[in-house]
């Protein structure tokens, strides 16, 4: 039996204790559950390789191995496993009551916009708000938040296309879910989640997660495009937005112009997906 090993935690040597009967292992743990306190932490396949995927702050994973200041993990929000450095996590109970909504917000010291800045969180990170203050919302551990940016974490009512549009002319960066530099399918995840659809973090499984293929002809703003390690949204019935790495940053532009491009390196169209009705 074959598994994916981008979400399922198993190495050569140690398994999840969810494996327990169906594969062999040396060693099996049940993993400790820990939260991101950085604005974002990167997940690598191996220590220090290329980039897999980034967790953004409140983000929960569970934690199977520890050493040398990684630790070997899988998120819960999305299943995603590798190594990520330690001192980005923290066990510790978090239910979180907010997500952030805009494509960024200021950390003050306090409830005023002329305090010290001291950090920032990105679009979709996940915080508890203890109090409300001058137009402010206090985080605890980290400061204060403009709360027009914030959200209840139950909302999903928001128009899809002005989630994405957010972030137009973002750095495209391989692997990236945060605010300063982000990749195709990272974009349409991000959105997705936003909106709580549970939506898988890389191309081909976003479009296998997509079973409602739809004809060219029907396409219409939310819709998704897919090819060959690559990802769309549908902004109007002939434009799109995606992060790619011809213009290095989140662009809009005409589906035709797109598809023209995209065939010399990455083939046909593959799918045209709709995943909200």
């Amino acid at each position: 039996m074959k598994f994916d090993k981008r979400i399922n935690p198993i190495r050569n040597d140690l398994a999840s204790k969810s494996y327990i009967g169906i594969i062999r292992r040396k060693k099996y743990v049940d993993g400790m559950i820990h939260t991101v306190i950085s604005n974002y932490s990167p997940i690598y396949n191996k220590k220090n390789s290329q980039l897999s995927t980034q967790l953004l702050y409140g983000e929960r994973c569970k934690v199977f191995d520890t050493s040398k200041g990684w630790s070997w993990v899988q998120s819960l929000r999305d299943d995603y496993v590798g190594y990520t450095p330690s001192k980005n996590l923290k066990k510790l109970k978090f239910n979180p009551t907010h997500k952030v909504k805009s494509l960024r917000t200021f950390i003050y010291s306090k409830p005023n916009i002329k305090s010290k800045i001291l950090g920032y969180l990105s679009f979709n990170s996940l915080v508890k708000i203890l109090s409300t203050k001058s137009g402010f919302c206090k985080i605890p551990n980290l400061g204060w938040c403009p709360s027009n940016d914030l959200t209840k974490v139950t909302e999903k009512k928001f128009k899809i296309v002005e989630l994405a549009r957010q972030f137009l002319n973002t750095p495209y960066y391989w692997g990236g879910r945060d605010s300063q530099g982000i990749d195709c399918s990272g974009l349409i995840q991000n959105i997705m989640q936003m909106k709580n659809i549970n939506f898988p973090r890389d191309t081909d499984m976003q479009e296998e997660f997509c079973t409602m293929s739809i004809p060219r002809k029907n396409l219409k703003a939310g819709d998704l495009v897919f090819w060959k390690g690559h990802v769309a949204l549908m902004t109007e019935k002939n434009r799109i937005i995606h992060a790619n790495a011809f213009h290095m940053k989140t662009q809009e532009e005409a589906l035709v112009t797109a598809e023209k491009r995209i065939f010399k390196t990455n083939g046909k169209v593959r799918k045209y997906a709709r995943i909200i009705s």
